[in-house]
């Protein structure tokens, strides 16, 4: 139910709207923004706290992926052009298209098969599209990944020592102290493979030929209008290896549906159709699955919020990550690796 235009926003915000050349008909609140209908269609604006540089970079992405046919979801500049409008000096506003229709089922194969498909697809139209200089390597480049590693087996092991210490220990404490020293091994072992593998002539060919990744390429940012998928929230866009985008959407889909391999095949075989991976491609995505992500956000998590009070479905989680344990490493030895056990 939409509220009426005036009552649903601040003072600051109406003047901010003033900068665009629509006119706002209704609002209401939506997770860390306000839905606008207004006399161009149905508009978002959220604050901004980002780059200017990399959100023109973005701007200039999301009208390529438009000009060759995807639906996206672009920023509207306001009356002097600008991306991020300022209000007094202080706070950054961006407003962009918002497209209406529902996230991608994850339960549904051939939606999660579409999927696939849609990002090879985007993959290969993000190869070499817009002019880049060594700046925009510099700028846009995602984190390395054997350094991200690095820095989440570092915090695995300060997170032990400051559960170890502790008097009293939680039921989601005592279980993560008693996984630990073989999850960490794994871990440890990944970030070697990794160090000793092909990414690194990966990485180096995307960021020298301009191959773009979403960044949060999840079944959040996948929507479905009227029979056709649309991808949004490109914010966290970068120059890296695409199959980081691949690793993200295969881990979110067979976390929800157990590890099923028959799944995972289908969801590689759809994708390769339109982009076939190569070699040190399959290697390396093997040996994102094979890390225990999961296990360091469950980790993180706990060590950066209230550690006095712990989510109910915090310990299902861990539980659910140590019983997809074996699952996790066949998909990953079996599939990729073509490795028995």
């Amino acid at each position: 139910m939409t509220e009426v235009w005036g009552d649903s926003m601040n003072e600051r915000d109406l003047q901010v709207l003033e900068q665009y050349p629509f006119d706002v008909k209704a609002s209401w609140r939506t997770r860390g923004a306000f839905l606008l209908d207004t006399s161009v269609g149905r508009l978002m604006i959220r604050e901004f706290s980002g780059s200017t540089y990399k959100l023109e970079k973005e701007q200039e992405l999301l009208k390529h992926l438009k000009d060759r046919g995807y639906l996206v979801d672009r920023m509207e500049p306001d009356q002097e052009g600008r991306l991020a409008t300022v209000y007094r000096e202080y706070y950054k506003f961006v407003v962009k298209e918002s497209l209406d229709g529902r996230e991608c089922d994850t339960r549904s194969e051939s939606e999660i098969l579409k999927a696939a498909s849609l990002l090879a697809g985007i993959h290969k139209d993000m190869r070499g599209c817009c002019k880049i200089d060594e700046e925009d390597r510099q700028r846009l480049a995602a984190p390395h990944a054997v350094d991200e590693m690095m820095r989440h087996n570092r915090e695995l092991r300060k997170i032990y020592t400051f559960i170890r210490k502790k008097n009293r220990k939680n039921e989601f404490e005592s279980a993560y102290l008693n996984c630990f020293p073989e999850i960490l091994k794994e871990a440890q072992e990944i970030e070697v493979e990794l160090r000793n593998s092909s990414y690194e002539k990966l990485r180096e060919q995307a960021l020298l030929e301009g191959h773009f990744c979403h960044g949060e390429y999840i079944h959040h940012n996948i929507f479905v209008i009227n029979g056709k998928m649309a991808v949004i929230n490109f914010e966290k866009f970068a120059l890296d290896v695409q199959v980081n985008d691949l690793y993200l959407f295969l881990r979110k889909i067979l976390e929800k549906q157990n590890y099923d391999q028959r799944l995972g095949k289908k969801i590689l075989q759809a994708y390769e159709e339109l982009r076939p991976l190569s070699k040190a491609e399959k290697e390396y995505l093997g040996l994102r699955i094979r890390y225990p992500e999961k296990f360091w956000k469950l980790a993180n998590y706990y060590y950066n919020t209230n550690k006095a009070w712990i989510p109910g479905n915090h310990m299902e989680k861990l539980e659910k990550f140590l019983s997809q344990r074996e699952k996790r490493i066949l998909f990953s030895d079996e599939l990729l690796y073509n490795k028995s056990r």
